[in-house]
């Protein structure tokens, strides 16, 4: 029986972070011996050696899936690259699905995966699946955006792939006309296949961008107080400490890796606001992840009762031995620099314990300041060029970003939407009163004609 038999270590494949001497952090992808795809890793040094490192991390899971891929249903692609073909229909179908799939199940198949199987042995396979499968099962996918950007870097390396091996197709003892036509034709199937994967990325809707509802916010702010007797937290420090975050996060919209990049002398007290700064592979951050910023650096405004809270949280932070040995300026009860996970999974603890909070995280409280902003300048009547300049400047993005568009693109949608409903209101009342007018005037007609046969009974009596 013929069996496709998976290159070593394919299956195994990882993105791991490697910390060089001087700070840089690296990302590369690996196999389970640790050792470098060459590929991915020129690939992602040459196109994205100046983003920051969770960029280049999204970029090589882009690799990751097309390696995986390939490995899961028998394509050599090397020679798909050599030759040009690439991936048929079907395949590029079967990659945009398993674009959706975690990689623990891109992962969790046979070594050796069998081309063909008699009927009788795919009749017991059936049945012991059934019998090891729980009563009722929910499909594992990842959301669309996750998806959606696995499939852009996942062109981006194939295009790369192709763009590298063009110039070196074979040419034999044809013309340099033929040659050249050669390059053109696979040229062109590059750039076609290119764009038929990117035609299947996932739309990311509306709803997975996620906000709070208002009594979600309410919850939120009530349970994360630190006096409130359904604070999931114990320590006064660390009730502080979150409250704080919790409250800089929904106020100012500014990211998880910047809130744990800030240092104590990036809050500025006198002046009310806290300055994000770009501070890439520093050596001085000793977390392995280092959380920075990745938009422009910038002033987030702080009102005064933030302030407060922050001085209220500084001073409590500095009676900590262990942090007043460095300058940043969230730290754990150890007082080691608090790392992305912790925040990770600070909010993780707030769904569990309390569901009604909704789905928060650091990114949904980033959306959430977002859609305040949209509300408070409709309020007061910023028109549409203010309000991308201004929000643009508070959130750190280029000239040339496309978020804050997207944003009012979006405030746009919500108020068509009401002005639709609204429409419809008007125009049902309107309705009902014609439809009134109509019964009034059946009615009157019915009593005419009632009259009226009623006074030829009378004259032909």
């Amino acid at each position: 029986m013929k069996h496709l038999l998976k290159p070593e270590g394919i299956a195994e494949l990882k993105v791991t972070l490697v910390v060089f001497p001087n700070g840089e952090r690296c990302p590369m992808l690996v196999t389970g011996d640790g050792i470098p795809l060459f590929d991915p890793t020129v690939w992602s040094l040459t196109k994205y050696r100046r983003r920051s490192a969770s960029t280049v991390e999204q970029a090589l899971r882009g690799a990751m899936l097309i390696h995986l891929f390939c490995w899961r249903h028998g394509i050599d692609l090397a020679e798909r690259i050599r030759s040009g073909a690439f991936f048929e229909v079907g395949e590029l179908d079967a990659l945009a699905s398993d674009a959706s799939k975690p990689f623990t199940r891109l992962r969790g198949v046979s070594k050796v995966v069998p081309v063909a199987a008699t009927a009788q042995k795919r009749r017991r396979s059936v049945a012991r699946l059934h019998r090891r499968l729980p009563s009722t099962t929910r499909a594992q996918v990842v959301i669309p955006a996750t998806a959606m950007i696995r499939l852009h870097y996942a062109a981006s390396y194939l295009k790369w792939l192709g763009e590298r091996q063009r110039p070196r197709l074979p040419t034999g003892a044809v013309s340099a006309d033929e040659a050249s036509a050669r390059m053109r034709e696979y040229g062109a199937r590059l750039l076609e296949v290119v764009e038929q994967i990117e035609e299947r990325l996932p739309s990311v809707t509306d709803a997975d961008r996620t906000s709070l509802e208002p009594e979600e916010r309410i919850r939120l702010l009530a349970v994360t107080h630190p006096d409130s007797l359904d604070n999931p937290w114990i320590d006064p420090f660390v009730r502080l400490r979150n409250w704080v975050i919790v409250r800089w996060l929904l106020a100012t919209g500014m990211r998880r890796g910047e809130l744990l990049g800030l240092r104590i002398k990036d809050f500025n007290r006198g002046q009310a606001f806290c300055e994000i700064k770009r501070r890439h592979d520093d050596k001085r951050d000793r977390r392995r992840r280092q959380p920075n910023a990745k938009t422009s650096e910038r002033l987030a405004p702080l009102d005064e009762g933030l302030t407060e809270l922050g001085e209220e949280y500084l001073e409590a932070r500095n009676r900590i031995e262990a942090a007043r040995k460095h300058g940043f300026l969230f730290v754990a009860q150890d007082g080691k620099a608090l790392s992305e996970s912790a925040i990770t999974g600070l909010f993780a603890l707030l769904r569990e314990k309390h569901p009604d909070v909704g789905p928060v995280s650091a990114h949904v409280l980033r959306h959430q300041w977002n859609e305040d902003f949209s509300a408070y300048a409709d309020a007061i009547k910023l028109s549409a060029e203010e309000e991308v300049r201004e929000r643009r400047l508070l959130m750190g993005w280029s000239r040339t970003s496309k978020m804050p568009g997207h944003y009012l693109k979006r405030r746009t949608k919500v108020k068509a939407d009401e002005h639709s409903r609204d429409m419809q209101r008007r125009l049902m009342k309107h309705g009902s009163a014609i439809r009134q007018r109509m019964q009034d005037m059946e009615r009157a007609t019915k009593a005419l004609q009632d009259d009226r046969a009623w006074l030829g009974e009378v004259i032909g009596a």
